[in-house]
């Protein structure tokens, strides 16, 4: 039996929507197939799971990184160094208008148009060891 892996328009976009919303608009459009009893595709699944995953784990990586900068911060000789890192990632390196990027929040901003220009092709957007995740999560 052939297995149809045409993907909608639809798809692409919530997919690229759910990237830019940190998973929100995924996260609503999985709900509201589930309460239509609707299953998702695979490919919509794989990125909305990839969007929710990825915003999680850059939350939870972002307090670990500021635990670990408190701690660092007692430290006397330490102070200084992790002060001037902590000045370098956070300090505005290009802007738009009124839209400012530092280090940090573009690179995660250059990732989540990688993805997005990956789902908005059609594609399954590949990032080590977070993409094998997802794929065997997916298959369970």
């Amino acid at each position: 039996m052939a297995q149809n892996n045409t993907v909608y328009p639809i798809e692409k976009i919530i997919s690229v929507l759910s990237y830019f919303t940190c998973g929100f608009v995924g996260l609503l459009y999985l709900i509201i197939a589930l309460l239509q009893k609707q299953g998702l595709r695979s490919f919509l699944r794989y990125h909305v799971f990839m969007s929710i995953f990825l915003s999680i784990l850059i939350y939870i990586v972002s307090k670990v990184l500021i635990l670990v900068i408190n701690i660092l911060g007692y430290i006397p000789f330490v102070k200084a160094i992790v002060f001037s890192l902590t000045v370098a990632l956070q300090s505005e390196i290009v802007s738009f208008g009124f839209i400012h990027f530092s280090l940090i929040t573009l690179l995660i901003a250059l990732l989540y148009t990688y993805l997005s220009i990956g789902a908005i092709m059609g594609k399954y957007s590949y990032l080590p060891w977070i993409s094998e995740i997802i794929s065997y999560n997916m298959r369970q």
